[in-house]
């Protein structure tokens, strides 16, 4: 059997080679690319002497900040598998993604030590811990301040698995998305050109790092290329760009709910396109109207992407002409833009061909950056990704879209029931699942109606059990316990029966619209 690098060995090569550049900036601090490759290094032996090294799996329950990157270039090195686990999830739903992952070891930043106790107790779990309260086997700041500083050269067999980023499925579960090593790498190599990233790109971070994509398509891409990161989530759009203004910021992300507001605050500040190279939306669809106005603010420097965490990288952008007289799309603020140079996107009917152009169908892909499969699960493996008779196999998204003559891709909706709300990713299975089982609960039924703000928010229709009487505030404490915060719904409203079809299957679309006409 071949073997090969870990994927963490080229990116930690480039900052070797960054050296005294600033890779991580948070107000009043810096740390330097030199300083971060010898804290991950010293993590990353500390580890290796715990036995762990290529073929254990690791979990990460971890915040956005530097310690929480290092980590993830510690697993990397020893050759382990990185399993992201999204920290805005509660008890109940981290138990279920350790139980579906059974990682060897559990890194964690101390905000979290107090939920995760209960569930690694009496485990056999090696907990490494960033302080906070519980039972810490190492100590992961400790290690980072002493010991050998030099990376491991750790190989690691062809195709072994190099992160796991977990999605819900539309049953409810949880998916783990495997990407191997080499394919990480493939990733962190391409997003530069993806993104236009130049050497030592300045990225004004607001994400989290509760998504795998953020981190192999924003993160390490910087790493890779002799980047900073500065931790921007939270602010307000005036600080926001107060920040990149000050830092010389050249590269941002921009969540759909902010967009409105960011292009406020751009106007208001216009020096800030000064160094400002480029601004990503992705994750979710934008209103048009949305688009337009951020546009008119920042020209060309936006990038609108189709992707998902099964693609690992982006398999459509939009490019700067795009924003400029003479555009061949026929509708570019709708568009996701074309297919990239690594991927080739198609819309297919229910019998697999190619739909004439302008027609609606489901949009498959064929790339480079495809994931291996779903952890432990050869059934929807099988199911998404399918032979293509090239070299590629297709990936079937579930999504629905269309294409225009010019290749640009214009996403109509979902074929499955997926609510994306503020970019995040919400499956109406694993909600009714929860309110289900709240007191007094007959039936449920959860779906996405359109927001302003989020694009789309998350609402349900309950039917209360016989001679129940509903407490809706017990409801929502009981759904906030369970679920992050971006799944529970908004709107909650009480109804005698779900309408059905004929194959007693509840009409959404009748529901939709009920709640539409009470906006």
């Amino acid at each position: 059997m071949t073997s090969e690098p870990t994927w963490a060995t080229p990116v930690v090569d480039a900052m070797s080679r960054a050296g005294t550049r600033v890779s991580f900036r948070s107000p009043g601090s810096t740390r330097t690319h030199a300083e971060s490759l010898a804290r991950a290094s010293r993590l990353a032996h500390a580890l290796m002497d715990r036995g762990i090294g290529p073929g254990d799996r690791v979990a990460l329950v971890v915040d956005a900040e530097a310690d929480a990157v290092e980590s993830y270039l510690a697993v990397g090195l020893t050759g382990a598998t990185a399993v992201q686990v999204n920290d805005r999830l509660q008890g109940p739903e981290i138990a279920e993604v350790l139980e579906l992952a059974a990682p060897r070891a559990v890194i964690h930043m101390a905000g979290h030590a107090e939920r995760l106790e209960p569930l690694l107790a009496g485990s056999g779990v090696l907990v490494v811990g960033h302080g906070g309260v519980g039972r810490h086997d190492l100590d992961a700041s400790a290690a980072m301040g002493a010991g050998p500083s030099t990376p491991p050269r750790v190989l690691v067999p062809a195709g072994a698995p190099g992160i796991v980023g977990f999605t819900s499925g539309t049953t409810g579960r949880p998916k783990g998305v495997v990407h191997t090593h080499a394919n990480i790498a493939r990733i962190v190599r391409h997003m530069p050109a993806h993104d236009g990233l130049r050497w030592g790109s300045r990225c004004g971070f607001t994400g989290t790092l509760a998504f795998a994509a953020g981190i192999w398509g924003v993160v390490l891409p910087h790493l890779y290329m002799g980047g900073e990161i500065s931790w921007m989530a939270g602010l307000a759009p005036e600080q926001w760009v107060d920040r990149m203004i000050t830092e010389r910021t050249t590269f941002t992300y921009a969540p759909t709910p902010l967009m409105g507001a960011f292009a406020d605050a751009v106007r208001r500040r216009p020096q800030v396109l000064e160094h400002l190279d480029g601004v990503l939306h992705s994750g979710s669809l934008a209103p048009r109207e949305a688009t337009v106005d951020l546009v008119d603010a920042i020209g060309h420097r936006y990038v609108e992407t189709y992707g998902m965490t099964e693609t690992g990288a982006p398999v459509t952008a939009t490019v700067p002409a795009d924003w400029r007289p003479g555009a061949e799309a026929d509708d570019p603020f709708s568009s996701a833009g074309r297919a990239t140079s690594i991927a080739r996107v198609l819309v297919l009917d229910d019998q697999g061909c190619e739909v004439p152009t302008g027609e609606v169908g489901e949009v498959v892909v064929e790339s480079e950056t495809l994931f291996a499969g779903y952890l432990d699960d050869p059934a929807q493996t099988a199911e998404a990704l399918r032979d293509s008779g090239s070299s590629v196999p297709r990936l079937h998204t579930g999504d629905l879209g269309s294409l225009d003559p010019a290749g640009h891709l214009y996403v109509r909706g979902r074929a499955k029931d997926m609510i994306v709300t503020g970019g995040m990713n919400v499956y109406p299975a694993e909600v009714e699942r929860v309110i289900a089982r709240a007191e007094g609960v007959a039936d449920v039924a959860v779906l996405g109606v359109a927001d302003e703000r989020w694009g789309e928010t998350v609402v349900a229709a309950v039917v209360a059990r016989p001679g129940s009487t509903l407490d809706l505030e017990a409801l929502d404490t009981f759904v906030r316990g369970q679920l992050a915060g971006y799944k529970k719904p908004t709107r909650v409203r009480v109804v005698d029966e779900l309408p059905r079809n004929a194959s007693l299957k509840v009409r959404k679309d009748v529901l939709r619209r009920q709640f539409e006409e009470t906006l």
